[in-house]
């Protein structure tokens, strides 16, 4: 997925998720950012994407399955959110 997407896809969890403490959550996905809004990040189970200033992201996990996990299941939501777009 690309930086756009990415950033698509968290804002589709601040708009659709709850807030739980500091967080928006959304299924698995928790999304989240910092005070001046240039750095975002998406949750999912042992892996932090962090979304930075000009179109730059980086994972942070410590089990490569669980990178790609996220990576599959990013996908899938969405693709699930461009489908409903239809």
């Amino acid at each position: 997925m690309t930086h756009a997407n990415y950033l698509e896809l968290f804002n589709h969890v601040l708009t659709h998720g709850t807030k739980q403490l500091s967080t928006m959550c959304l299924g698995s996905l928790s999304a989240w950012h910092e005070i001046d809004g240039y750095t975002c990040y998406l949750r999912s189970e042992g892996v932090t994407l962090t979304l930075l200033f000009h179109n730059r992201f980086s994972y942070e996990y410590d089990d490569e399955s669980a990178l790609l996990t996220f990576k599959s299941e990013t996908e899938k939501v969405f693709a699930s959110i461009k489908k409903s777009m239809i």
